[in-house]
């Protein structure tokens, strides 16, 4: 004789059985690569996002920049543009060539006119001085993407 399917176990839903619903939790917390060459810039935007509970990895060149993402994995980039040797428009173009799915902020002091093109290949784009709690917003909803 069967026996009655546990509560716990699978549930019939319209003649098919189904799993209970399970959310899964992320297995890590999301990696920000945080590019600037302005200190002060690069220690109050670190310590913001780190607030958010995001592991926080900061460069202060493009080529710091380029080293970590050749060994290690980040979930989203936010990078100035202006930069000496690897500036933010290398770091653009390299990640978009290697890692076309790896979300790229670009924050900025030149003005929307001088960033033409740019938007071929970041997400987002904000001006310095930066408005945080828009940059925070824009970065929960790529995070909550992942």
């Amino acid at each position: 004789m069967p026996s009655a399917p546990s509560p716990k176990s699978s549930q019939k839903v319209r003649g098919k059985a189904q799993t209970p619903a399970v959310r899964l939790q992320p297995a890590r917390d999301p990696t920000i690569l945080l590019v600037d060459d302005d200190p002060a810039v690069l220690e109050a935007l670190r310590r913001v996002l780190r607030l958010e509970g995001w592991s926080v990895i900061s460069a202060s060149s493009g080529e710091e920049a380029l080293e970590y993402l050749n060994s290690h994995h980040a979930d989203l980039m936010i990078t100035d543009l202006s930069m000496d040797a690897v500036s933010g428009w290398d770091l653009l173009f390299h990640e978009n060539m290697q890692r076309p799915r790896l979300p790229v902020f670009v924050i900025t002091a030149l003005p929307r006119t001088h960033i033409a093109g740019a938007d071929k290949f970041a997400d987002e784009f904000f001006e310095k001085p930066i408005d945080i709690d828009v940059l925070l917003a824009a970065a929960r909803r790529y995070v909550a993407a992942m």
